[in-house]
């Protein structure tokens, strides 16, 4: 699943090795082991621990994107 924000740009990251774009969603970040860059291999894991926080916030994220995705798919 490819996402784009509002601009039309795809979600994701630099790779923190090579500069390279690291493409990834919201719930990759939530259910993946790790990310890996393309280019150079390079794997990201998720401290998810450290991260609870952010995970949680994401997790709120992709809810509200699934019942939006739900409601505009609504037919009466």
């Amino acid at each position: 699943m490819n996402q784009t924000n509002q601009q039309g740009q795809k979600s994701g990251l630099k790779c923190p090795q090579c500069g390279n774009f690291i493409e990834t969603s919201v719930t990759e970040l939530l259910h993946a082991q790790g990310l890996r860059c393309s280019h150079c291999n390079l794997l990201l894991t998720i401290n998810r621990h450290e991260s609870r926080q952010a995970m949680e916030i994401l997790q709120k994220v992709e809810d509200a994107s699934k019942n939006l995705e739900k409601a505009s798919t609504f037919k009466r």
